[in-house]
């Protein structure tokens, strides 16, 4: 049973053994700690969020009512990100940093069209930095990935998967024409040993040019799209809103690991990871629940929906509503009759169980490593 302690913040495992009683073993000591971590975090967390469970900010983020919006608004951003994204490539001005390329995201919440005199001293800012030093180099600040990610046959499996994510991510949110995953691809005959070409070519065909990306610079396109289009860092095995700082990139397979994961290892959770992901849904959706709120309204509704005999149609189905006498074919039109004129049925159930998701997604989904210094 966990002890209610009055110490400010999160205590050490040396802090928390010197208030236990002298005959407690060292395992026994062991698991009470893990039980009092949890139960501190769970009070935190608990505590946080009454505190700040009306504010829009947090809401957006969990709310599976507000985040219906806030998809909506993603979705958008994307597609004129991704737009950008597509000129940029096709005028062979893509910059394949691992950054945010600051005039795209405000493109995005301003409206610039992207032929301002900043935004040409913006790119050309951008590629002089490719030269700076290395405190401003984006590359060598940029996390880095395992080594083994620069071997040719881990390039060849991380062009497929990239291209099988650019795929789902796009069809998730809207985006068309993307000349990465939907144009002219070929396969490359020439040695696959060599780096620079091996597997697909996406053929990229702009007003004057005609170019095909392959290999590493394939790979580090895809890349790019994935980080500043859907906030992946593919290396780094994350998926976020909205994607901030740098994404993670390869070193040169000489370069020492600077993990402690040997290279199966990390092959392993890297597939694992981003192989979930296709076959799963987007996480912002699974915060909506809307299977499961659908699922709670039809309940509510299914008494209210009546089948009638009717002497020259035959089997009807009505709305059993009060003082409701509208008559349908089928079911399906009544539950839809229902959801329409008659939400207050359902309004009381579903308020309540949104507000239950609201709290289970903040307490599932936010790190506990941010509650230990509150």
């Amino acid at each position: 049973m966990i002890m209610h302690l009055t110490r400010e913040g999160l205590m050490t495992y040396k802090q928390f053994i010197q208030v236990l009683e002298d005959d407690v073993s060292p395992a026994e000591a062991e698991s009470r700690y893990q039980e009092y971590k949890t139960e501190y975090i769970t009070t935190q967390k608990r505590a946080y969020f009454d505190l700040h469970k009306n504010e829009d900010w947090l809401k957006d983020k969990y709310h599976p009512t507000n985040l219906l919006s806030v998809i909506e608004r993603r979705n958008e951003r994307c597609k004129v990100v991704a737009k950008d994204f597509f000129l940029d490539l096709q005028n062979g001005t893509l910059d394949l940093g691992p950054g945010i390329i600051a005039s795209a995201a405000n493109k995005s919440e301003n409206g610039n069209d992207g032929n301002s005199e900043d935004d040409a001293d913006g790119d050309k800012r951008r590629k002089q930095s490719r030269g700076s030093s290395k405190e401003t180099d984006p590359l060598s600040a940029a996390p880095k990935a395992h080594p083994v990610s620069s071997e040719p046959r881990r390039i060849q499996t991380d062009i497929e998967r990239t291209l099988g994510l650019v795929r789902r991510l796009d069809t998730e949110k809207g985006i068309q024409g993307n000349v990465l995953s939907s144009g002219d691809h070929e396969k490359s005959d020439v040695d696959k040993s060599h780096m620079g070409s091996m597997g697909p070519i996406v053929i990229v065909r702009g007003l004057t040019t005609v170019k095909g990306l392959e290999g590493v610079e394939l790979l580090d396109t895809l890349l790019t799209y994935l980080w500043r289009i859907h906030g992946v860092d593919y290396y780094g095995m994350s998926e976020t809103n909205e994607a901030k700082g740098l994404r993670h990139v390869r070193t040169d397979n000489k370069t020492p690991s600077t993990t402690n994961i040997n290279a199966a290892d990390w092959e392993k959770k890297l597939d694992t990871y981003w192989q979930e992901r296709l076959t799963g849904q987007d996480p912002m959706v699974i915060l909506t629940a809307k299977d499961k709120i659908d699922a709670a309204a039809a309940e509510v509704l299914e008494p209210h929906v009546r089948k009638i005999r009717d002497e020259k149609y035959g089997w009807k189905y009505g709305c059993g509503a009060k003082g409701c006498t509208k008559l349908f074919h089928a079911p399906e039109f009544v539950y839809k009759h229902l959801r329409l004129k008659h939400p207050e049925i359902v309004l009381e159930v579903t308020s309540n169980l949104r507000e239950d998701i609201y709290s289970q997604n903040y307490m599932r989904y936010v790190p506990a490593i941010f509650y230990f210094n509150l």
